[in-house]
């Protein structure tokens, strides 16, 4: 099942609605950064999260970076999302593990104490970053207060992960609901209770698709405005490469064509690795110094 995020509405209670499932990205990243179980948990459910925001970006071309740093193995993790569904990140210590069932060991990996910030890209270079504290909640508990401290948008926000036999990242899934302006806040408050009590998790056992979960967990009268891919997508470049090397500075690249005769470039999210032959380097080095870099 290919990776999907739907956005639509409830016109008669004035909600919108997404819901996103993310599992082949989930487990496609497990292997990627080889991450542990507690942290392959933690991972998924941070992608899950960031593809929500991600899909509330009014300008197209903004970018949301869910950053989460705790007290815990994991250390922290980072996911970067946009509104076409692309979502890309890390675990600053992927192979950390912790003891649990896996809810539990996803909680342990993060940690109790830290925080969740988040930069949204409002477009024309304008940026706002916000954030609250980790304060012993999972990563799920620090969104919604993200939501409600921030955003100050009455939001019900459901995060889940189910094993499906032996495949403990079988089916990963968010739903955000939010309240428009002059919509129903009762009914948000009642979604909330409703996630809070096992309905989203109960909705996915039973099966179904996104319309078909959606309406078993928030009712009847969802219209579907957008259906679309959800993938893990990077755009490093060679280009941007030399870019990274070029912010060494003039000495800097220098000192690496004296030390090594070439600079590689790893890239974080998606492990290509980019290699600056010696040629490249000079001619790097020469713009910088005419540049007086």
């Amino acid at each position: 099942m290919i990776d999907r995020l739907v956005r639509g509405l409830y016109p008669s209670r004035g909600l919108r609605a997404l819901f996103v499932r993310i599992g082949d990205t989930a487990r496609m990243v497990r292997v990627l950064h080889g991450l542990s179980p507690a942290t392959a948990r933690l991972f998924a459910e941070v992608l899950a999260g960031a593809a929500l925001a991600g899909a509330l970006q009014k300008d197209s071309r903004g970018r949301v970076n869910l950053q989460v740093e705790g007290d815990g193995p994991a250390r922290g993790l980072f996911v970067d999302a946009d509104p076409d569904g692309n979502v890309r990140g890390y675990v600053r210590a992927p192979g950390a593990d912790a003891p649990g069932e896996a809810a539990e060991a996803a909680r342990a990996a993060l940690g109790r104490s830290g925080y969740l910030s988040v930069i949204r890209d409002l477009g024309g270079g304008k940026f706002y970053r916000s954030a609250v504290a980790l304060a012993g909640d999972d990563f799920a508990g620090a969104l919604r207060r993200w939501f409600a401290v921030s955003e100050q948008v009455e939001t019900a926000l459901g995060l889940c992960v189910l094993p499906r036999g032996e495949e403990p990242l079988g089916d990963v899934v968010g739903l955000l609901v939010q309240r428009l302006p002059d919509g129903d806040g009762a009914a948000v408050q009642a979604l909330r209770e409703a996630l809070a009590g096992g309905a989203l998790e109960r909705a996915l056992a039973s099966g179904g698709g996104a319309q078909e979960i959606l309406e078993a967990v928030a009712g009847p009268g969802f219209e579907l405005l957008a259906d679309q891919e959800v993938a893990y997508r990077c755009g490093c470049s060679q280009e941007r490469a030399r870019t990274a090397v070029s912010a060494l500075g003039a000495e800097g690249v220098a000192g690496l064509l004296a030390e090594q005769g070439q600079a590689e470039v790893t890239c974080e999210f998606c492990h290509a690795r980019y290699v600056l032959d010696r040629a490249e380097l000079e001619s790097l080095l020469a713009r910088l110094q005419a540049a007086g870099a």
